[in-house]
């Protein structure tokens, strides 16, 4: 089955492909390593970007995906982490303004991390390598990159739904780096960081949200490239957790009454 090369975009392809890429800035490049490299050029902000072949000699045709590229954990509704109305407000009037999405940070309450879950969880970080101690909590060992997801808005297109999840592939190794620096602050070597919230993570996000604009019409153009089918015609699925709020223009002023405004969330 291997040998099937598709060049339309599922979820879990395009998670894939963007995973793999490199995205440039004008100084320095952040690997699929997570690695910082040079430049090649000033210009270049996508590369390594994978083609249809690539991604068929490594995709899972009968078996579940890999955990982060689930479109369950990828997306979900602004109550999956309890967001407070300051949160709320920051995402959709600063940190995204303009954007049919946002990326929320913060543990999932909404769904408690029963034993199944544990389980799985376990399981992946066996397979993974990694050693579990026996006095201390599955929590220490719990994936960054799990507490984050993207919320879409009701009107988000497939271009829209590329883009967030470009920008939560940013994000992720944004918060990978972030979590890295607290353990190492920690006294104890076994004294997780607490779980983050999006009112920790203002900066990081605002970096996001303007990193994946500045790169996304290169993706587009590099995607061409390489054999892939337009977004447009992509088959990402149905993901039906999405919310409704006022879009605002990115250079409205920041005391504009009409930013006091209410999320609400449909298809939960």
């Amino acid at each position: 089955m291997q040998s099937i090369v598709y060049s339309t975009f599922n979820f879990e392809r395009m998670y894939t492909v963007l995973r793999s890429m490199r995205f440039i800035d004008d100084k320095a490049a952040i690997n699929s390593m997570d690695v910082v490299e040079a430049p090649k050029t000033r210009k270049e902000l996508v590369s390594n970007v994978p083609t249809p072949e690539d991604i068929a000699e490594q995709e899972k045709i009968f078996m579940p995906p890999d955990h982060l590229a689930r479109r369950a954990i990828a997306f979900g509704s602004p109550g999956r982490t309890a967001l407070d109305p300051d949160e709320l407000k920051m995402l959709v009037n600063d940190a995204f303004r303009g954007e049919k999405y946002f990326i929320v940070v913060g543990k999932d309450e909404k769904n408690a991390r029963g034993l199944s879950a544990r389980v799985r969880q376990w399981r992946r970080m066996r397979q993974a390598g990694v050693h579990v101690e026996k006095d201390v909590g599955l929590d220490y060992y719990l994936d960054p990159q799990e507490q984050c997801y993207i919320v879409l808005h009701e009107s988000a297109n497939n271009l829209d739904i590329l883009k967030s999840a470009l920008a939560l592939v940013i994000f992720r190794r944004k918060l990978v780096a972030l979590d890295t620096t607290m353990r190492q602050q920690k006294n104890s070597a076994y004294d997780p960081p607490p779980p983050f919230r999006t009112r920790d993570c203002e900066e990081i996000l605002r970096e996001t949200r303007i990193e994946a604009s500045k790169v996304f019409p290169h993706l587009l153009r590099e995607l061409t490239k390489k054999g892939w089918h337009p977004p447009l015609r992509s088959l990402l699925g149905r993901v039906s957790a999405r919310a409704d709020w006022k879009i605002q223009q990115v250079r409205e002023k920041k005391n504009d009454p009409a930013c006091n405004q209410v999320v609400t969330s449909s298809s939960i």
